[in-house]
């Protein structure tokens, strides 16, 4: 089984000493596979996440990374965690715009599940994580602004967009949220989480993940 991750900074695993949730769970079943190899020759899990990329950059990508990736027709997993970029806010003198309209970003997950449904044996998309807005409006890395009501319509439209096209969905935003509203310290600059943010997701994701990575 492969399994190709795909998203931005966060999918990365940006500010994670411990390499963020795709690389638990890589490690997870990493640990599970080594206790016995028998048909076994590769690890599991990749992941391709690219800090600053939106829906954009993953449709001009997934095709060939997929294709390049793949190995005597044994289609992989694809996951796909993507629109935290997409709905950030640039406010320059006189404009204020989100940096992609959720009306592109509609067309580009259709287009991304067009491009690669006949490559993938299973495409799972994953939710978006909150922000801390305090933090966030704007970034301390540029004039631009992320806001929970932005990224949470976004994982919306990525949650109606799964649904239409037969995708697996599994939500982050509302069970992040609910742990930054109990005060818990998940994000390192207010955007990207730090250890224990991606232990969380982790912890969020491979809840329903087990049971889709077959």
């Amino acid at each position: 089984m492969r399994v190709l991750v795909f998203g931005d900074s966060i999918t990365q695993g940006y500010w994670d000493t411990e390499g963020g949730w795709v690389e638990r769970i890589r490690k997870f079943h990493d640990s599970k596979q080594v206790t016995n190899l028998e048909g076994l020759d590769e690890p599991t899990i990749f992941n391709f996440g690219i800090s600053a990329d939106n829906s954009n950059d993953i449709l001009n990508r997934i095709e060939p990374e997929t294709i390049s990736r793949t190995r005597h027709d044994n289609l992989p997993i694809v996951i796909i965690q993507i629109g935290v970029n997409d709905s950030s806010i640039d406010r320059l003198p006189g404009d204020e715009s989100v940096s992609l309209p959720i009306e592109k970003y509609e067309q580009n997950l259709k287009a991304i599940i067009n491009k690669i449904k006949t490559l993938s044996s299973k495409i799972i998309f994953i939710g978006l994580s909150a922000c801390n807005e305090t933090r966030t409006t704007p970034v301390s890395w540029g004039d631009f602004y992320y806001t929970n009501e932005a990224i949470k319509k976004y994982e919306n439209k990525m949650k109606d967009i799964a649904a239409e096209c037969n995708c697996e969905f599994i939500p982050v935003f509302d069970a992040f949220i609910q742990e930054l509203d109990k005060e818990k310290d998940l994000l390192l600059d207010g955007l990207h989480p730090n250890n224990e943010g991606h232990a969380f997701m982790y912890k969020v994701i491979m809840k329903e993940l087990a049971r889709l990575l077959v």
